[in-house]
């Protein structure tokens, strides 16, 4: 039910309760009984409906509007002021509302300002070993390194095999003649004899030959043999002996000696029987050594 009030609004029962609540709270019963009194000035919300009573003079908010109530005829409206009811019991909670439309998302707020560092965690545990990586390029030559300290004296080493015999050196040239010696004096007489000793060789190595009691006055060698060999010592051995050491030629340069090599006092003569020679290696890079070595001896008849 509504109620038309001036200027053809309507005012619904709600408002009318409102309004009569508003009459109540000005104090008790309100009583309109001539044309001036019969007339109530209200504001009223545009939206809620609300009517709340105002002085004549009052101005509404904009929210609102002002109407008047009342202000023809000699009705009289009477309100009745009752006790105040208790309050109600909260009445049960009702469904739950169905799920609204998703909003749409807001704008990204502004950056915030960088948080305080955490502690430090704790060391984790040792990961697996990875696969070996490919090979990497060749790197560009590091620069010189300074040069390092001397190092210590190195060991001595061992000793080295002799040496090839060199050539025979040209002949000097004749020296001046010396001054004529004192004529010595009478000597006692002997007869000496002079005799060769031979020794068959057979092979590399060293061998002598000795005079006895005789005294050694020159020496030699005689090969009737002698392949990819070299005779390294050709020489006396003591005041009664001469020794020949003949080795192997791993260069194959044969020596510098030749097959018969005399001495500068004599040559052997009545040499015995040679044996057959004996060969050194494989085909024709064997070694081949046969032949005499001999001392000559001088001796007292």
């Amino acid at each position: 039910m509504a109620i038309k009030v001036r200027g053809g609004r309507a005012i619904t029962l709600a408002a009318v309760g409102a309004l009569a609540a508003s009459l109540l709270t000005v104090g008790g019963v309100a009583t309109a009984s001539s044309a001036t009194a019969a007339e109530v000035h209200a504001c009223v919300h545009k939206k809620t409906r609300y009517a709340r009573i105002v002085n004549p003079a009052t101005k509404c908010r904009k929210t609102e509007e002002r109407i008047l109530i009342g202000g023809s005829g000699t009705s009289t409206t009477t309100v009745q002021t009752g006790e105040q009811g208790r309050q109600g019991e909260r009445g049960p909670a009702g469904p739950q509302g169905k799920q609204g439309v998703q909003g749409e998302t807001g704008p990204v707020g502004p950056q915030g300002k960088q948080g305080v560092a955490g502690p430090q965690g704790p060391k984790g545990e040792q990961g697996p070993k990875g696969e070996q990586g490919p090979k990497g390029e060749q790197g560009e030559p590091g620069k010189t390194g300074a040069t390092g300290p001397q190092g210590e004296p190195g060991k001595t080493g061992a000793q080295g095999e002799p040496g090839k015999t060199g050539a025979t050196g040209p002949a000097g040239p004749q020296g001046p003649k010396g001054d004529k010696g004192e004529k010595g004096e009478p000597g006692n007489g002997a007869t000496y004899t002079t005799h060769v000793v031979k020794e068959f060789v057979n092979g590399t190595g060293t061998e002598t030959v000795s005079c006895g009691n005789g005294v050694v006055t020159g020496g030699g060698f005689s090969f009737t043999t002698f392949k990819n060999a070299i005779v390294t010592s050709s020489a006396p051995s003591g005041a009664s002996s001469w020794t020949v050491t003949v080795a192997k030629d791993d260069n194959g340069g044969g020596n510098d000696y030749d097959r018969q090599a005399a001495a500068p006092s004599a040559s052997p003569t009545n040499a015995p029987a040679e044996k057959d020679a004996q060969t050194y290696g494989h085909g024709g890079n064997g070694t081949s050594v046969s032949g005499n070595i001999y001392v000559v001896c001088l001796k007292k008849a």
